[in-house]
């Protein structure tokens, strides 16, 4: 009988299976590819599908008048239908902008240690972008929170020097109150709220609040009271064990907009030619209406906070940023083998930056019931959507079996080395570990052959992060079957 050597148990032991356990949720493919890098497999409760399909602007074009665009789709695949709604905010260049109050607020907990190079780095990138005039605080918080510099307008390039010398005086150590992080930010820019500004806390953490009496819910509550002053908050997460989820909601409920930095190049992107994505508003208090057509039945949406009432699938977006995008993508399915022409309309309510409402549409969802050559999607922005929709559900699957392996590795603590119980129980491993390997060739052979007919080089993150998975599980499998004798 095969026999499997102890040394081979340890390894498989030693490899991190899951990404570490202060990552409460998922951030989309940059985080992915991130984490996926050093070994890890994301938990299933941390694929937040709704994050891999907004990630990517599929090309939506910038509106030529008024604050945003939208941009609709629809396109059929087996006995399903996928409807995909998009938005472009409006590109004002950044020297055109309304004048900045902001308050930087670093994270400078232990936790932070290991990324707090490039936190200094985004801080240095950010504060030679700003522009005279514009009025800039800087608070840090570890257990509790300071103010290191109070609001001052740049008026020369001494004033950005004073900030980056504060910055570099920066060192992580303790917990982390992000509670107190905010309040102090907030009252920083309470000092000098102007209705005329961009008055927007932005955050660099990785999110890990552990300590104080405040819990998630009373951060959100902040976020969402300061949201209703006309203060808002953006958040940037670092780190392989960022609490993204939390930061996430931190943003969104605090009408602004969360980025992860899973490397430097990200960094510099995000600060130096993508600062206006995350400052300023194009368009707020955004409500789109999904009215479904008769022999519609509703299945599953994915893209920010909805709910449903009747035929209609209600998304609500607090803020869409300038040059931003933002993508919703339904599922749904026919009552019969007839497909009506007319699948639905979409609506879209919103306010623009001086209060005035507006609303646009209808814009009518026409049923193609062709398909492309290959028997793809025939909407090109549809297709590559939905083939993020089937990836991140096989990520999901083989987070799943991955969850059984470690049950399974846990097992064989109760069997001697070598005995037929044990024996079967590695079997058992190899079979869950060749299923995960042949997911993960489907996906791949999936998104490259969308990819290919796309005519664009598209999935980059997505196909690096089912490389590096195939790399783990292929050193586990030859861990198991080398000390096979």
């Amino acid at each position: 009988m095969k026999k499997l050597f102890l040394a081979a148990y340890f390894v498989i032991i030693g490899v991190n299976l899951f990404a570490a356990g202060g990552a409460q949720e998922g951030s989309g493919s940059n985080r992915g590819a991130f984490l996926s890098r050093g070994g890890y497999i994301i938990p299933s409760q941390d694929v937040k599908i709704d994050n891999y399909i907004a990630q990517y602007d599929y090309d939506y074009p910038l509106p030529q008048q008024g604050a945003l665009n939208v941009v609709t789709g629809i396109g059929i695949k087996d006995d399903n239908a996928y409807i995909q709604i998009g938005l472009k905010g409006k590109k004002t260049p950044f020297e055109e902008l309304p004048p900045l109050n902001i308050c930087f607020c670093i994270d400078r907990s232990g936790s932070m240690t290991p990324v707090m190079p490039w936190v200094k780095d985004s801080f240095y990138i950010f504060i030679d972008r700003v522009r005279e005039g514009d009025i800039i605080s800087l608070v840090d918080m570890d257990t509790n929170a300071h103010t290191l510099i109070a609001p001052t307008q740049i008026n020369s390039q001494e004033d950005r020097t004073r900030f980056k010398r504060e910055v570099d005086k920066i060192t992580a150590n303790g917990g982390t109150n992000v509670y107190a992080g905010m309040v102090q930010s907030y009252k920083e820019l309470e000092k000098t709220y102007n209705q005329r500004y961009i008055n927007r806390v932005v955050i660099l953490t990785d999110g890990m609040h552990n300590f104080g009496d405040k819990v998630n819910k009373d951060i959100l509550d902040l976020a969402a009271d300061y949201n209703k002053r006309g203060i808002n908050i953006s958040t940037v997460m670092l780190g392989i064990n960022a609490a993204t989820g939390l930061m996430v909601d931190v943003a969104i409920d605090g009408g602004g907009s969360s980025r992860f930095i899973s490397d430097h190049d990200e960094m510099v992107k995000i600060f130096q030619t993508e600062l206006d994505r995350m400052l300023v508003p194009a368009a707020r208090d955004l409500n789109i209406r999904l009215i479904l057509g008769d022999g519609i039945i509703f299945k599953n949406t994915w893209g920010y906070r909805h709910y449903v009432e009747g035929n209609t699938v209600n998304y609500h977006l607090p803020t869409l940023h300038n040059g931003d995008y933002e993508t919703m993508l339904a599922e749904v399915s026919f009552n019969s083998s007839t497909r009506p022409n007319n699948a639905g309309v979409v609506y879209l309510d919103y306010l623009e930056l001086d209060g005035t409402a507006k609303t646009l549409g209808p814009y009518t969802l026409q049923l193609d019931t062709s398909m492309a050559d290959g028997g793809y999607i025939n909407d090109r922005r549809v297709r590559e959507a939905e083939g993020l929709l089937y990836f991140s559900r096989g990520l999901i699957d083989i987070a799943n079996k991955t969850a059984k392996i470690s049950t399974l590795e846990r097992e064989l603590y109760q069997y001697a080395n070598p005995s037929p119980q044990r024996d079967d129980v590695v079997q058992q491993v190899l079979v869950e570990l060749h299923q995960n390997l042949g997911i993960i060739e489907s996906l791949t052979d999936y998104l490259s052959n969308i990819s290919g007919s796309l005519g664009d080089k598209k999935y980059e993150k997505e196909l690096e992060i089912l490389q590096n998975y195939k790399q783990t599980f292929t050193n586990v499998y030859n861990a198991y079957t080398n000390n096979v004798e």
